[in-house]
């Protein structure tokens, strides 16, 4: 009974500090978070760990890929959800799809090698809870498969959501392009390019 009790007491204490935290002291902990969290993101995909990647993202994710030799489409296409226009082939992609790709390129290489850099972390403007995460990627896989992002730098898009758990926020977004399709900054992906629907 009085283990229980403990417990309770410190639940509670938690709770009462998060209430009390002022809102710097939440995006600053939230800051501390995403650098924690792209060490194990890191380390997920280094040791093949599928079901834990698979968790990161939200069940309606979306995941775009730019081809490493961008194709003209003859028109210029706005990808879904963005407000980006991009006149290159991409492929996007929701999670079951995006995992199931994973799975085969994990399952073709024995070792993969994942390194990032350059990590710039954004909060959005109207809605505090979302952060925009922007790094270089450099991906070294064992006979350079199927994976498109193997053997060059690439730039790495993730929207992260603390809406409904400061201990487990989701990605709703990742994308990847090839650095030597770049030709500035602008080209990149970043939060503004996204559109949020609010929802219950």
């Amino acid at each position: 009974m009085k283990k229980i009790a403990i417990i309770v007491f410190a639940l509670m204490t938690v709770w009462s500090m998060n209430a009390q935290e002022t809102e710097e002291q939440k995006d600053a902990r939230r800051r501390a978070f995403i650098e924690d969290f792209l060490a194990t993101y890191e380390a997920a995909y280094e040791k093949k760990e599928i079901e834990y990647i698979k968790n990161f993202f939200s069940d309606d994710a979306l995941i775009i890929t730019e081809t490493m030799k961008l194709k003209p489409t003859g028109s210029k296409e706005t990808v879904p959800s963005t407000r980006k226009s991009r006149p290159y082939q991409t492929i996007v992609e929701n999670r079951m799809v995006y995992i199931k790709r994973l799975q085969g390129i994990f399952g073709a290489n024995i070792s993969i090698k994942l390194s990032i850099s350059g990590v710039k972390i954004r909060q959005h403007a109207k809605y505090p809870e979302i952060y925009g995460i922007n790094f270089t990627q450099v991906w070294k896989d064992q006979n350079g498969g199927d994976n498109l992002e193997n053997q060059m730098p690439g730039y790495v898009f993730l929207m992260i959501d603390f809406k409904h758990s400061e201990l487990t926020p989701v990605i709703h977004v990742r994308t990847w392009q090839p650095k030597d399709n770049i030709e500035k900054e602008q080209d990149k992906y970043f939060l503004r390019d996204f559109m949020i629907y609010e929802t219950e």
